[in-house]
């Protein structure tokens, strides 16, 4: 892919292992209300599509709106002071970084984690590499798939959407890139492997962060 100008990044499971820490939020909620734990492997499957739709997804027939709200609150608490316990970067995700800013080539994030988590993990993984926007889940924006992110990105950073490529390890990466009209890199490294990102119909799927920078310096 020649000329491009802006790398768009999800945050989970692509530039940061935060499996476990999600892991061990959630579960904290769900033992205050007397529900078992999940193992942390469940979890490849739960996150990715907001908080809302994680505490509809583990709580299963037990979910009410109420539950879901007291489910985030009890989370958010934990996870604000336990989110960067087991948090980790993926190897070369910071050479990789290193060599987009050395070509000029823009990088932002844009997750469908809640806003305030993402620069504390970003700071922490990545303190010598500034984005050029970094973003979780806010109020004011639909979440992931819809394009309304990316394209309000895409327009900050003065780049056409022949120009940009998004990367992402889920199925609702591939959707949200698409939608728009962005091709997507996939990153098997993440929670959903290659199997789900060729049958969301990924444009390119990398297993590594060297094989992701031929991909885009070339």
């Amino acid at each position: 892919m020649n000329d491009l100008k802006l790398i768009a990044f999800d945050l989970d499971g692509t530039v940061a292992d935060t499996l476990a820490d999600l892991a061990a939020a959630v579960n904290f909620a769900l033992k205050r209300r007397g529900f078992d734990p999940y193992p942390v492997g469940d979890y490849r499957r739960f996150v990715g599509n907001g908080v809302d739709n994680l505490m509809m997804q583990v709580l299963k027939e037990h979910y009410t709106p109420a539950a879901g709200e007291g489910m985030k609150a009890d989370f958010s608490a934990y996870y604000a002071e336990h989110c960067l316990d087991y948090t980790r970067k993926y190897p070369g995700v910071a050479e990789l970084l290193n060599e987009l800013d050395d070509s000029g080539i823009k990088t932002a994030v844009i997750s469908n984690k809640p806003d305030a988590f993402v620069p504390k993990i970003l700071q922490k993984l990545y303190p010598d590499h500034r984005f050029t926007l970094a973003w979780g889940q806010r109020s004011e924006v639909p979440r992931k798939p819809a394009p309304d992110a990316l394209l309000k990105a895409i327009a900050l950073c003065g780049v056409r959407q022949d120009e940009v490529l998004y990367v992402g390890d889920s199925n609702v990466d591939v959707i949200f890139a698409h939608n728009a009209g962005v091709k997507v890199c996939g990153v098997s490294w993440g929670f959903r492997g290659a199997g789900e990102l060729k049958e969301a119909g990924a444009d390119v799927i990398v297993d590594s962060a060297d094989a992701l920078r031929r991909v885009i310096i070339g």
